[in-house]
C-alpha cells in the first residue's frame, strides 16, 4: 500500500528538533549535523506542503501557526515511535516493565507483593519508580503508571480500572482500647488534606478530638498510627497488611469513595503480553 499522504520521513526528526529549539543551529548541534542539513530538511517539508513552517526574521526562526500544529503532532508521534522501538528491543531480550506508582501505595502495598508477581512471571523484570498525580508516560519512558483517578488523564491513554478506593479510620489496637471512650489525637497528611472530612461525611461518624497532628506524606501519618500516636484515615489497600498483622485496627470498617485506582498506559494492555500479565495480576491483587 502506497502512503501517498506522507511527507519525506527523513527530515521529520530534523524539523522536530529545529521546532523544539526554535533554532537550526541548536538542532544541528544536538543531532551532530550541519546547519545546512537542518535547513534543507525543513525546506523539503515546506516544498512538500506548499507553505512555510517557519518565519525567518532578524536571523531568527519562528514557527508559523501551521508549523506549530505540525511540530506538536510530529513530537507526539516520534515519542510514541521511540517508546515502541524500546519495547520491541526489550521484548527481544525478555520483558522489562517500567512502572510508576503513587509513593504510599508502592511502599505499603505494591512492593510487598512484587515477589508474588516475580514468582509467577519470572521473565518480566519490573522497574519501579514512585510519583503521584498526572504523568507523561512517553516523556518519562514509562510503560505503566498506577494512580488514583483524581485527575483527567490524556485522551490517548488506556485507562484500566483496578479497584474502587475504600477508606477507614485506623489506629493501633492498644491505642483504641485505651482511648475509645476519650477524646483522641487525629493524624493528618498534607498530601490528602480532605481525608478526614471525606471519611466523616461518608461514614456518618463523629470523633471526639483532643488535638491534631500533621505529617507531610500519607505514609508518615499511617506509620504514626502504627506507632500508637493517634487515629489516621487510611485507604484499605494501604493498611490491609498491618490489619492482618495486628498492627492496626479499623473499628468502623471501610467506606467507598468516588475515586478508584487505575493503570495508565500508552498501549492497550490486552494486546501486549507483558502488560496484560502485569495489569491482570494487579486487578487480581486489588480484588
Amino acid at each position: 500500500m502506497k502512503n501517498t499522504n506522507l511527507p519525506p520521513m527523513g527530515p521529520l526528526i530534523n524539523f522536530s528538533k529545529a521546532a523544539e529549539h526554535q533554532s537550526f543551529t541548536k538542532a544541528a548541534q544536538e543531532l551532530n549535523l550541519t546547519h545546512g542539513a537542518i535547513s534543507r530538511s525543513v525546506q523539503q517539508l515546506e516544498q512538500y506542503f506548499g507553505f512555510p513552517l517557519f518565519q525567518r526574521r532578524n536571523r531568527r526562526i519562528y514557527l508559523t501557526d501551521k508549523g506549530q500544529f505540525f511540530a506538536a503532532k510530529v513530537a507526539t508521534l516520534l515519542a510514541e515511535l521511540e517508546l515502541t522501538c524500546e519495547q520491541m528491543s526489550i521484548q527481544s531480550n525478555g520483558s522489562s516493565l517500567a512502572v510508576s506508582c503513587e509513593p504510599s501505595l508502592a511502599m505499603r502495598w505494591l512492593m510487598p507483593r512484587l515477589k508474588h508477581f516475580n514468582d509467577q512471571f519470572a521473565a518480566i523484570d519490573v522497574h519501579l519508580s514512585t510519583a503521584g498525580g498526572p504523568v507523561d508516560l512517553a516523556a518519562q519512558n514509562l510503560h505503566l503508571a498506577i494512580r488514583r483517578s483524581d485527575f483527567q488523564s490524556p485522551a490517548d491513554y488506556w485507562v484500566t480500572p483496578l479497584g474502587r478506593e475504600r477508606i477507614g479510620l485506623v489506629c493501633h489496637p492498644n491505642y483504641w482500647a485505651r482511648n475509645c471512650d476519650k477524646s483522641m489525637t487525629l493524624l493528618h497528611t498534607r498530601t490528602r488534606p480532605a481525608a478526614w472530612s471525606d471519611w466523616l461525611r461518608l461514614s456518618d461518624q463523629a470523633i471526639d478530638r483532643s488535638k491534631e497532628q500533621y505529617f507531610d506524606h500519607f505514609y508518615f501519618s499511617l506509620q504514626a498510627a502504627v506507632a500508637g500516636l493517634g487515629l489516621a484515615i487510611g485507604p484499605e489497600h494501604l493498611v490491609a497488611d498491618d490489619i492482618d498483622n495486628g498492627h492496626l485496627l479499623a473499628p468502623f470498617g471501610f467506606v467507598e469513595t468516588r475515586t478508584e485506582y487505575v493503570a495508565l498506559s500508552l498501549q492497550n494492555p490486552q494486546r501486549v503480553g507483558y502488560l496484560h500479565d502485569f495489569v491482570s495480576w494487579l486487578q487480581r491483587e486489588f480484588g
